[in-house]
């Protein structure tokens, strides 16, 4: 009996997996199929070749399209994790008046669709010189994860206790000196979570670089996968080749930082 019950719990991860993995796999075997076997739907690989990821590589501007989301994705999630820090240690433990508030009405943001942010967006920065910049569409990109970021470190400084800080101000640090040498450290797990969060939400958007950038060179990576399927005469391998590409940067950051992620949401009371 007592097996069985240790059984059940892997049983229904199994299942949950199956249906959450197969898109990526489907995705992947396409990718290593040649075009002629890509429309002979079959469970396993019927064929093996890279000539899909050398021939997006040479015929389409898919290298130019990734710099540019790489760009954008660095400075929006950096300026995500310094603001988020920030801005959560103030309301952990800074006396601003009607801070709750404030933090809720930052989350609330979070529920705004990318369009109604986009058009102000747009207007403002036609007027500030950011429109068609790479630059400006980073910026745009920090409204979508910065209220969450900021939350999140809201909750985790908080559930920190004082004696680390009361320590250091008992050696002479300053406010600032105790943050950047004492909490800082402490909260490379959530502030690694914030970043893999704000990255994977700047590098997958689609709707605020299609209404911010105008000139194809600038273009991100989902703007330009919408424009292969033109380019590669629905040639689906190719088009296979580049989402797995698209998707891989988001798969190694969550392998290699879920440690992290764990460890972030865990101590800021988000996992329990």
């Amino acid at each position: 009996m007592a097996e069985r019950r240790s059984l059940l719990p892997k049983v229904l991860i199994g299942i949950y997996l199956i249906p959450t993995l197969f898109p990526f796999y489907w995705m992947l075997k396409s990718a290593l199929e040649t075009p002629a076997d890509v429309y002979k739907p079959r469970l396993w690989l019927g064929s093996f070749t890279l000539e899909n990821f050398s021939t997006l590589l040479k015929t389409t501007n898919f290298l130019v399209t990734a710099s540019n989301s790489l760009q954008a994705a660095l400075i929006s999630s950096t300026i995500v994790v310094v603001c988020s820090g920030l801005g959560g240690y103030a309301l952990a433990r800074t006396n601003i008046p009607r801070k709750t508030l404030i933090a809720q009405i930052v989350l609330f943001s979070y529920m705004f669709p990318e369009v109604l942010l986009g058009i102000p967006f747009f207007a403002l920065f036609q007027k500030l010189g950011l429109l068609n910049s790479i630059w400006g569409l980073a910026i745009a990109h920090v409204t979508l994860s910065l209220p969450f970021g900021l939350w999140l470190m809201w909750q985790f400084y908080q559930a920190l206790p004082m004696s680390y800080e009361e320590a250091a101000e008992m050696d002479g640090a300053t406010k600032f000196q105790t943050f950047l040498m004492v909490m800082v450290p402490l909260s490379i797990p959530a502030l690694t979570a914030v970043f893999i969060f704000a990255f994977a939400a700047s590098w997958n958007d689609f709707v605020l670089g299609l209404m911010l950038i105008r000139d194809d060179q600038k273009f991100t990576l989902p703007i330009a996968m919408s424009l292969f399927v033109q380019q590669m005469e629905l040639n689906w391998a190719v088009i296979q080749a580049a989402n797995f590409l698209l998707a891989l940067p988001g798969l190694l950051l969550v392998l290699f930082g879920r440690k992290y992620l764990v460890r972030g949401f865990q101590t800021s009371g988000l996992a329990n």
